[in-house]
């Protein structure tokens, strides 16, 4: 349980919360998603390009 004043900073002084989720999986999601839309964004531009 949550006590206010009691212990500390767990970790130091970082800049993200300490919880204890691992959030490395949902970061690599985000940016390969990413890579992925510019990627697409821009095959579908030269397509268009192309035809034009």
């Amino acid at each position: 349980m949550y006590r206010p004043g009691i212990g500390g900073v767990v970790g130091g002084g970082g800049l993200l919360a300490t919880t204890g989720a691992n959030l490395t999986w949902w970061i690599v999601f985000g940016v390969v998603s990413l890579v992925l839309g510019v990627v697409l964004v821009r095959s579908a531009r030269r397509r268009a390009r192309a035809a034009g």
